[in-house]
This record gives C-alpha cells, sequence and structure tokens, in this order.
C-alpha cells in the first residue's frame, strides 16, 4: 500500500511539473525573420565609406610613396604630423620654384664658349686686301690737269662758295653741315663711277708676287698670272681702288702657307701739283697701305679691321685662325649661307655675313625711303642720276632736297632699323672663321738685281711654258725663252744688271735681239728699293693649327635633369620610383573601390514580384516548421507521461 501510494505522488508530481511548464514556457520564439528593411536609395554615386573616402586615399598614398615625410603623416601624434606637413609642404614649394628657375633659364639656352687648340688642323688661307695711302695714282693728275674729271681742288672751291652763300643768308646750320662735307669720301660721291676707277692704281702697281703652297715657291711680276689666285677689284669712298687677293678654291686655300707682295705706292708729293682740299681729312692722312685679313669671298672691312702698312719696310703679318661654331638654338638661330644668300656691291658678288645683311637691308631703306644710296653701306646697284649717291652736292645743290635727305638719312641709320631685320631676316652663320693677326716690321735688306734677275727666271719660264703648250714635239732650246736661261746662267755678274743697247750694240745677231726683248725693264715705275716708294707685305700662317671656338649650353638637357634631380633629392627624396608608386597608388585605389562597390550591391535587395513571391513562400515554410516542432514536443511528452 505504502508502495502505491508513492507511485501516484510521483505521477501528480509530473503532471503538475508538466502543467507548470506549460504554462510558464513562453511561446516558442518565431523561426519567421523580420521584415527586411526598406533598401537604401540607390544613387549614381557611390556612398562615402572607410574604403573610398578621401582619408583612406590619402591613407593610402602616404602608404604607398617614398616621398621623405609622407608615411609619417598619417600615423604618430598629431603635433609630429603638423610638423611633418609644413616639412613637406615647404620642401615641395621649395622644389617646385626651383624647378621652374631652372627650367626658366634652360629656356634662355644661354651658351658658353669652349675654346681648345686643333693641332695639325689645316684651315682655308684667308683673302688679302690692300688698299693705297693716297688713293690717287699718276693718271689721276693727268687727268685732273687736263679738266676731264672733277678736280679735289675744283670741289673745295665749290664747298667754299656753298658755304660763304650759306653764310650769306644767315644760315649757320646748312654752312657747318657743308664744311664738313669737304672729304675724301664725299668727294667720292661726286664723281662718276667709272671716273674713280680712273683716279685709283690699277693692278701693274703690284711689282711682284710670291706664293708658297705645298712647299713648293712661285714668284710672279705680274700678279694675274700667280697661280692658285685671282684678284678681285674694290671701290672703296676713302682708297678708291682697292685689290682682294684670294685663292681660286679650298684646294688652293689649304695649301697656301705664305703670300708675299710687293707693292708701289705711286706719286711722289714732291713729283705732283698738290691738290688743296680734304682738310677735315688731316687727322686720317697717311702714306702707305692699309691691308685687311679676312675670309674668302667676304666683303673686306677697311674702317674696323684695316692695318697700316710702313712704306719702305717689311712688313710681316703673322695670322692665327679662330674657327667659331655657333650653337643654333631657338633664342639665337644661325644659319649655313649658300649662293642664294650673296649680295652685289657694284656688280660685284660678295658671300653672306651676318653684319652685311643688315647693312643691305637698311641701304634698301634708305633708297625706297630717302631715294639715294648710302656709301658706307653695299652698293646694290651703280649709282646714276636718278638714284645717285646721299653726298651728291655737285653741281648743283637743291637747298630743300638736300636738307630732306639729311633728315631722312639720320632716321633711317638709327640702329632700330636693324634691330628690325636682326633674328628675322639675317642671322649669324654657324660656322665661320676669325683671324688674330701681329705685325712686325723690319728693314728690306734687298737688293735691286735680286728682284730683276728674278724677273728674268720667271719671264723664261712663262715663255718656255707658253711654247710647250703650244708645240709640245718641239725642240726647246731653239726658243728664245731657253737663249734667255742660257743668257741668265752664263751671265758673269749678276750684280752688274745688262744695258739693252750695249747688248744690241755689240751683238748683231737675232738671237741677241729675241733676248734683250724678254729682259723687264728696270726699274719699273722708278722704283728705288732704298726710299719710300713702295712697301713690302707678307702674310704667313703662324702654325698648322686651328683655335676652335664651340658654343655650348651653359644649362643643357642633362644638366638640367641633373640638377632638378638633385634638388629633388635634397627637399623631399622625390626619385624615379615615384612614378611606379603613383601606379602602385592608382592600381589599389581602382581595386578597392571595385570591391567596395560589389559588397555594396550584394546587400542591397531590391523589392520585385519575383522577390515578394519568395519572402511568402519562406515565411509559409517557416509556420509549417514551427507547427512541426509543437507538435513532436506535444508527442515526447505524452510518451514520458505514460511511462
Amino acid at each position: 500500500m505504502h508502495r502505491n501510494k508513492n507511485f501516484e505522488k510521483s505521477i501528480k508530481y509530473k503532471q503538475s511539473n508538466k502543467c507548470h511548464n506549460l504554462k510558464i514556457r513562453p511561446p516558442a520564439p518565431s523561426l519567421v525573420p523580420p521584415p527586411a528593411p526598406p533598401p537604401p536609395p540607390i544613387h549614381h554615386h557611390h556612398h562615402p565609406c572607410g574604403y573610398c573616402s578621401l582619408k583612406y586615399a590619402f591613407n593610402l598614398f602616404c602608404n604607398c610613396t617614398s616621398v621623405r615625410g609622407m608615411s609619417k603623416l598619417c600615423r604618430g601624434p598629431k603635433v609630429l604630423r603638423i610638423m611633418w606637413l609644413i616639412f613637406v609642404l615647404s620642401m615641395t614649394f621649395l622644389l617646385l620654384s626651383s624647378t621652374a628657375l631652372l627650367i626658366k633659364d634652360f629656356l634662355n639656352y644661354d651658351v658658353t664658349v669652349n675654346t681648345q687648340l686643333i693641332l695639325d688642323n689645316i684651315s682655308p688661307f684667308p683673302s688679302l686686301t690692300v688698299c693705297h695711302q693716297p688713293p690717287f695714282s699718276y693718271k689721276a693728275y693727268k687727268l685732273w690737269n687736263q679738266s676731264k674729271i672733277l678736280s679735289p681742288s675744283q670741289y673745295n672751291l665749290y664747298m667754299r662758295k656753298l658755304i660763304y652763300n650759306s653764310l650769306y643768308k644767315n644760315d649757320i646750320y646748312l654752312a657747318s653741315s657743308i664744311w664738313s662735307y669737304d672729304s675724301l669720301s664725299v668727294y667720292y660721291q661726286n664723281i662718276n663711277y667709272k671716273d674713280t676707277i680712273l683716279l685709283g692704281h690699277n693692278i701693274t702697281i703690284f711689282f711682284n708676287c710670291m706664293r708658297i703652297y705645298s712647299h713648293i715657291s712661285i714668284f710672279e711680276d705680274n700678279c694675274t698670272l700667280l697661280n692658285g689666285y685671282r684678284i678681285k677689284q674694290l671701290s672703296h669712298h676713302q682708297y678708291l681702288n682697292c685689290y682682294t687677293f684670294e685663292p681660286i678654291n679650298m684646294i688652293a686655300a689649304n695649301e697656301t702657307t705664305f703670300l708675299s707682295l710687293i707693292v708701289g705706292l705711286g706719286p711722289k708729293d714732291k713729283d705732283i701739283h698738290i691738290q688743296q682740299a680734304f682738310l677735315p681729312d688731316i687727322f686720317e692722312q697717311a702714306r702707305g697701305l692699309r691691308v685687311v685679313i679676312h675670309e674668302i669671298g667676304t666683303m673686306p672691312d677697311l674702317e674696323k679691321n684695316g692695318i697700316h702698312v710702313e712704306p719702305g719696310k717689311l712688313n710681316e703679318i703673322n695670322y692665327e685662325p679662330i674657327r667659331w661654331k655657333r650653337l643654333n638654338t631657338p633664342k639665337r638661330p644661325c644659319i649655313t649661307p649658300n649662293e642664294s644668300h650673296q649680295y652685289l656691291d657694284l656688280n660685284i658678288k660678295y658671300n653672306y655675313t651676318h653684319t652685311q645683311c643688315l647693312l643691305v637691308h637698311q641701304q634698301i631703306e634708305i633708297m625706297n625711303n630717302c631715294h639715294c644710296i648710302y656709301v658706307m653701306h653695299p652698293r646694290l646697284i651703280i649709282p646714276s642720276n636718278t638714284l645717285p649717291y646721299c653726298g651728291q652736292l655737285w653741281p648743283k645743290l637743291n637747298q630743300t632736297e638736300f636738307i630732306e635727305k639729311i633728315l631722312c638719312l639720320s632716321k633711317y641709320l638709327n640702329n632700330t632699323i636693324k634691330q628690325k631685320y636682326d633674328g628675322h631676316m639675317c642671322f649669324p652663320r654657324c660656322e665661320f672663321y676669325d683671324y688674330e693677326s701681329t705685325t712686325s716690321v723690319t728693314k728690306w735688306r734687298a737688293y735691286p738685281w735680286q728682284l730683276y734677275w728674278l724677273r728674268v727666271q720667271n719671264q723664261a719660264t712663262q715663255s718656255l711654258l707658253n711654247y710647250y703648250e703650244k708645240y709640245p714635239n718641239h725642240n726647246l732650246t731653239q726658243t728664245s725663252a731657253f737663249k734667255l736661261w742660257e743668257y741668265y746662267l752664263n751671265y758673269p755678274d749678276l750684280t752688274r744688271l745688262p744695258n739693252k743697247t750695249e747688248l744690241l750694240r755689240n751683238h748683231s745677231n737675232n738671237t741677241l735681239s729675241d733676248i734683250s726683248n724678254l729682259l723687264p725693264s728696270w726699274p719699273p715705275e722708278n722704283l728705288d728699293l732704298d726710299s719710300e716708294d713702295f712697301a713690302y707685305v707678307i702674310l704667313k700662317r703662324k702654325s698648322q693649327s686651328t683655335i676652335e671656338k664651340t658654343e655650348k649650353l651653359v644649362l643643357s638637357l642633362y644638366v638640367l635633369t641633373s640638377r632638378i634631380g638633385g634638388l629633388c633629392s635634397l627637399t623631399i627624396g622625390l626619385t624615379a620610383a615615384f612614378f611606379v608608386e603613383l601606379l602602385e597608388f592608382t592600381y589599389l585605389l581602382y581595386k578597392n573601390i571595385n570591391d567596395n562597390n560589389s559588397n555594396i550591391k550584394s546587400t542591397i535587395i531590391v523589392q520585385t514580384e519575383k522577390c515578394i513571391q519568395l519572402n511568402e513562400i519562406q515565411q509559409t515554410e517557416q509556420k509549417n516548421s514551427s507547427l512541426q516542432y509543437n507538435t513532436t514536443t506535444n508527442t515526447t511528452s505524452n510518451t514520458s507521461v505514460e511511462h
């Protein structure tokens, strides 16, 4: 009995606990998920987030770059970050400003001249221009005496008359201007061009010429026949007829090492009637020669580069060639001239030079606006009555036209006219030669008989060569030129010059008669080697070397890059790896932005009809699963009670 009572109590206790559990058990948690929040609004731009914000990009750049101080800006105390920020900004500003100044200097294309001596470098032998002082020949005085050409004395009287008339009219300014025009240069402008040629010396004023090339000496008493050389005539307003000796080609120029000229000086003062004129020229009057060394084919500048040669002396001019190589830059361009750049001066062609190009264009301005030719610039045409020289005053002076011409010249001779064409129409040459020379003067210890027999040798040689060219198969011993050689080689005393009259009187045969016709006349134009009636000029190389001056950029591209690299290293430690770091930063930033966009798209639920049906199905399945759970729980409880 007792056992049964205990069993009943236990059953009641279990039932009471089961109820109690049913009463106090909370409802089973619903397995249905809460309704989804509304989707975020869709924008055209990404919503700022940790991955794609400016702060993230800045931190990413600081971690990617090796720029000095950038890595300190994203970590550490705030005070230190501010300090590093100031450093980075100041150094970056210093780098940018210094780089800008360097680039500005680079774009100026400033150059420096590098000088070096190139040994055994043969340069072309230069041209030599020779002018006379005084410039008038014997023929000039003859023409003046015959009143065929306006003489300096007549010109002076005409000028004095103009001055007197101006003073009489109280025109002091015109009188003072006319007074200064009583000069050789203005006298030249008042004479016909052909007459100026007649007044000057002709080519016979050069008694002897000698050229040495390739260890061969050539002597000529007729300088027009000098092998490898040609002679050009230049008409100058102060020296009248000047003569330029220049090699015929570059081969002859490179081979020549020595050139000598024996030049007569023309009339002596004691043998002529002095012309009363040219008072303003008193400080420039000289007796001798004025020579210029210049490049082949170029026009000599007698005023700037002329050298005085002392008469009656040996004047040796040693030159040293300087080859200039200019740098062709956008700021200072240069050209390599050709035949199309040549210009004319009184129908004679000259090669291009920068200075002469400016003068040519200035001359064109004067001719077009002042209607005259400026005598000190290249004369592009021969002066005429329609377009005369600007200094023409004779035979009749128009005072109004003269004043207008003077005012026009003062306007167009201004340097602004040259500047208008400099760098636009006229450019320096990229390569040209300049010559530094030294002159030494000494007494020429020569004897007349030496010069005489040199002429005999030269004339005999020329005659033999001419005969051989015409008759190459004939016997030379039957020619008069051979007899002249024979006469010279057998002459007993060379210091005693032969007398033609005595030679013909003592020898009546035809051979000696032919010899007498070949013997040179002596002395030429009454030359006296002990006087000052001549000048002996020698032009020779100092050496076979050449001084080369080459223009180079002060700040070349290589130097610019090197200096900018030094500034980068000095300031923020910027290197070429910075560009790779930029690519790395761009790649990482782009990759993170793409990853962020993919994450955002995966979390957004777009409410479409298919999505709504799917939610309803999920809710129904969750309800069914909860009912099944409750049924299973009750069944388990009943089973336990029965037991």
